[in-house]
């Protein structure tokens, strides 16, 4: 297990974020931790529906599905994903 530190972009609100994950964790259970945090630092809900929120791979031009680990899809540190 390492970690991986992550730039995420949240283009609904223009803003950058910077974050740290196990390899080992579920793109779904980043996700979700993102969205609560993001939501908690800006004080509002940013995601009004977060079963809907998209994560993606600017790096690797793709979607994220929620049941892969960031280790299996060779997300590493350094990388930039986004969340719509």
């Amino acid at each position: 297990m390492s970690r991986v530190f992550l730039e995420t972009r949240v283009p609904g609100i223009a803003k950058t974020y910077e974050f740290s994950a196990d390899s080992v964790m579920s793109v779904g259970t980043i996700k979700k931790a993102m969205i609560d945090q993001i939501s908690a630092v800006e004080n509002m809900t940013v995601f009004p529906d977060p079963d809907k929120v998209l994560m993606c791979s600017i790096d690797m031009n793709g979607l994220l599905q929620d049941s892969e680990t960031l280790g299996s899809i060779g997300i590493k540190s350094g990388g930039t994903i986004m969340l719509i």
